[in-house]
C-alpha cells in the first residue's frame, strides 16, 4: 500500500472505545430479528435493570451497557514524517493534533471481526496552520486481529490481549492539504498531482487496551463493583475502554484496497505463542525517481511483534532476517531488523515501519520470490516467523449490509499478486464461514481484476450475519472453513429482516402505541444513552422532533456519524412505521400482538470468547 511509500506522515497517540455491548450476548439480543431479547410483556425498564445487574455486569462481562459508542483520538498527533531520508521531526506540521470522532459498531455483534467506525472527517493541525482536512470516502474497518498481541497474564480482559489494523482511505476531493511552510505536507499535496494517486490513506494500529480505567489486572473487580453500584444510583454511566495508538499517513493509489492493506502481505508461520510474529505488510521500490537509483524494501510491522508487559516492552526476538525464496527453494537474505529497530521506542516513533536498502540483486529476488522473515540466523537452525502469501482477494465492501426482499445487489472482490492486480481469469470462490456447514460461490476476474459476486436478499424468512472467506485460485475441495483475521480475507454481510409483526398483509397502523411498542422500544431498552438527547418513549417530544428524527435515520445519511439508530439494525417495516406516524398518517387498527423469536445460530468459538469480558 501507498502509505509504505514517502512523503508519509507518522502519527501516535490513544483511542477511547464506548460501545454500547449489551447487544453482545445472545441472552439480551437476537441478531437474526435485530431485537432485544425482550418478552412482550417485558418493560423496558425491567430489560434496562437487567443489562446493568450485577450478573450482567460483573458474571457476565456486559462492561458498558450505558456506552454511546463513540470513538475518539485524545493525546493524539503527527510524531515525524518520512520524505524518504528517514523520521524527521523538525517540520512544523510535527507536533499538530490529530482530531477524530467515529462511532464503533460491530456489524455482527456477537462476534469480533466486524468492528467499523462510522465518522464525517478526520483532522490532522488547525485552521489556519499547518493542516490535512480529510472528509470521509469509506468506513474505517478492522482487520488483521492479532489475538496474541499481550499475554493474557498481564491484563485481566480478554479483549485487551488483541491488536487490531484499522484503515480507510480518502478521495482527492474531499481532502484540504494546508501545507504553509511544511516540506511534507508540500511534498504530499504534490504528489497528489499524479494521476495514478486517488488520495490519501490512513492506517493505524491500537494494542493494550485498557478496561474500568485499570492500570492493572487486580484493580478491576472493585471498579466493575463500582460501576455496577454508580449504575443503580442512576445517572449517565458510561465506561470506556482505551488503546495506545500508532498510525501512518501516505498516497492512495490505483488499485489499491481503499479499506484493508493490499500491501506483499507476509502471514504468520507460528499458530501462537511463545515466539508470534504476526502479519506485516512489505513494498519494494526499485531505483526509479524519485529513488535516485536507490532500491527501497519497506515493512510495515505495526501489528507483528508483541508487548510483554504493561510498560509496552517488545518481545525480544533477537535479529530478524528477511530473505526471498525463489520457486527452487533458493533462499537470498535481503537485510536484518535488530531488536533496536523493533523495540517499543523504535516502533512508536516510526509506527512499526522499518526499511531496508537493497542492491540491484537483492531487488531482482525480493521482485520475484517468495518474501519471510526469520529469526534465530539463516539455515536450519532458524525460525521461520512469516511467509509471503502472493495472491489475495480483498472485498470492496468489507461489512454489507442488505434489506430482505430488495432487489438482489453485487459485491466486488479485488484480487492481487504480491500487492498489484492480479489479472484476469482468476477464480474466486466466496465459502460460508462455518464449522460445519459447506456452501461456496466462485465468480471469475475481469481485465480489473475484479471479481464480482451476486448477494440474494430475496430468499429466507429472516434476518442473518453471515461472515464469508475469500479464496483466490481454490483447489477445489469442499471443506468447512472458519474465518482467521490473521491469515484468511473475509467479509460479511447482514441481511435486516422485518420481525413478525411487519410481515402480515397490512402494515401495522401508524399509533404512537404500535410505533413505540415495535420501534422505538427496541432502540430505548438497548440505548439508555439516548435519555440524555430524546426521550423515546414520549410521544410530545417524538413529534416535535419528526424532521431531526427522519434525518437522522433517513437510509440516505447511513454512513453518517449522527445516523441514528447508531447500531444500523432498525428495518424497513420498522422505519415505515415510524416516518408514517411522525407525517400524521393515523390509520385506525388494534394494537397487535408481538411474534415469537427464534433463537440466532451460535457464532464461531474464538469470536464468542472474544466478547467475554473475562
Amino acid at each position: 500500500m501507498s502509505v509504505l511509500e514517502t512523503p508519509r506522515i507518522i502519527f501516535g497517540g490513544e483511542v477511547s472505545w464506548d460501545p454500547i455491548v449489551t447487544n453482545n450476548y445472545q441472552n439480551e439480543y437476537n441478531e437474526a430479528t435485530s431485537l432485544p431479547q425482550m418478552d412482550f410483556n417485558e418493560t423496558v425498564e425491567q430489560f434496562r435493570a437487567d443489562a446493568i445487574s450485577a450478573d450482567a455486569v460483573i458474571n457476565n462481562g456486559n462492561w458498558n451497557p450505558q456506552g454511546t459508542h463513540r470513538s475518539n483520538f485524545y493525546n493524539a498527533y503527527v510524531s515525524g514524517v518520512d520524505l524518504g531520508s528517514g523520521i524527521e521531526r523538525k517540520d512544523p506540521f510535527v507536533s499538530s493534533a490529530a482530531a477524530f470522532q467515529g462511532m464503533l459498531v460491530d456489524l455482527e455483534p456477537y462476534g469480533a471481526f466486524t468492528s467499523q467506525l462510522f465518522f464525517d472527517q478526520i483532522s490532522f493541525g488547525i485552521e489556519g496552520g499547518c493542516r490535512i482536512l480529510a472528509a470521509r470516502k469509506y468506513r474505517f474497518t478492522a482487520r488483521y486481529i492479532n489475538f496474541f498481541r499481550l499475554p493474557r497474564s498481564v491484563y485481566g480482559f480478554a479483549a485487551s490481549v488483541a491488536s487490531v489494523v484499522w484503515q480507510t482511505s480518502f478521495e482527492k476531493a474531499g481532502l484540504t492539504i494546508d501545507a504553509y511552510d511544511s516540506p511534507a505536507l508540500t511534498a504530499l499535496k504534490a504528489a497528489l498531482d499524479d494521476p495514478g494517486v486517488l488520495g490519501l490513506t490512513v492506517r493505524f494500529n491500537v494494542y493494550s487496551t485498557h478496561y474500568y480505567g485499570a492500570e492493572n489486572s487486580s484493580d478491576i473487580p472493585p471498579l466493575e463493583q463500582q460501576l455496577v453500584d454508580n449504575l443503580a444510583a442512576g445517572g449517565f454511566q458510561p465506561n470506556p475502554a482505551r488503546s495506545t495508538m500508532v498510525g501512518v499517513i501516505g498516497l492512495w493509489r490505483e488499485n489499491e484496497p481503499a479499506q484493508e492493506p493490499g500491501d506483499r502481505v507476509m502471514l504468520a508461520a507460528q499458530q501462537g505463542p511463545p515466539k508470534f510474529v504476526a502479519s506485516a505488510y512489505a513494498r519494494l521500490e526499485t531505483g526509479n525517481a524519485p529513488l535516485d537509483g536507490k532500491n527501497i524494501l519497506t515493512i510495515d510491522m505495526s501489528n507483528s511483534i508483541s508487548e510483554t508487559d504493561l510498560q509496552q516492552t517488545k518481545q525480544d526476538l533477537g535479529p530478524l532476517t528477511v530473505s526471498a525464496v525463489d520457486s527452487g527453494g533458493n533462499q537470498t537474505e535481503l537485510g536484518t531488523i535488530d531488536y533496536s529497530q523493533y523495540n517499543r521506542d523504535a516502533y512508536r516513533d516510526s509506527a512499526g515501519i522499518v526499511t531496508l536498502q537493497l542492491s540491484d540483486l537483492q531487488a531482482k529476488a525480493a521482485a520475484g520470490g517468495t518474501l519471510q522473515m526469520t529469526g534465530g540466523g539463516s539455515g536450519s537452525g532458524s525460525t521461520t516467523y512469516l511467509t509471503e502469501q502472493a495472491l489475495r482477494a480483498i472485498p470492496c465492501d468489507p461489512n454489507l449490509y442488505v434489506n430482505l426482499g430488495d432487489p438482489d445487489s453485487t459485491t466486488d472482490v479485488l484480487v492481487l499478486n504480491k500487492g498489484v492486480p492480479a489479472g484476469s481469469g482468476i477464480t474466486v470462490a466466496m465459502e460460508l464461514n462455518s464449522p460445519s456447514v459447506v456452501q461456496s460461490t466462485t465468480a471469475v476476474t475481469g481485465s480489473d481484476s475484479i471479481a464480482t459476486f451476486t448477494v440474494l436478499s430475496s430468499e429466507g424468512q429472516q434476518g442473518q450475519v453471515q461472515g464469508f472467506v475469500l479464496q483466490p485460485d481454490p483447489d477445489g475441495s469442499a471443506e468447512a472453513i472458519n474465518i482467521n483475521p490473521q491469515a484468511t480475507t473475509y467479509m460479511y454481510i447482514r441481511m435486516l429482516a422485518d420481525p413478525g409483526p411487519f410481515q402480515g398483509a397490512v402494515p401495522p397502523a401508524a399509533t404512537w402505541d404500535n410505533v413505540y411498542d415495535f420501534c422505538l422500544a427496541n432502540w430505548n431498552a438497548m440505548a439508555p444513552c439516548m435519555d440524555n438527547w430524546l426521550d423515546l418513549k414520549s410521544e410530545t417530544e417524538v413529534k416535535a422532533y419528526a424532521s431531526i428524527i427522519k434525518k437522522l435515520t433517513d437510509p440516505n445519511n447511513f454512513e453518517s456519524y449522527r445516523f441514528m439508530p447508531v447500531t444500523r439494525d432498525m428495518t424497513p417495516g420498522e422505519r415505515d412505521l415510524l416516518y408514517r406516524f411522525l407525517d400524521g398518517d393515523q390509520a385506525k387498527s388494534v394494537k397487535l400482538e408481538a411474534a415469537p423469536q427464534e433463537e440466532p445460530a451460535t457464532p464461531a468459538e474464538l469470536s464468542r470468547q472474544m466478547r467475554r469480558a473475562k
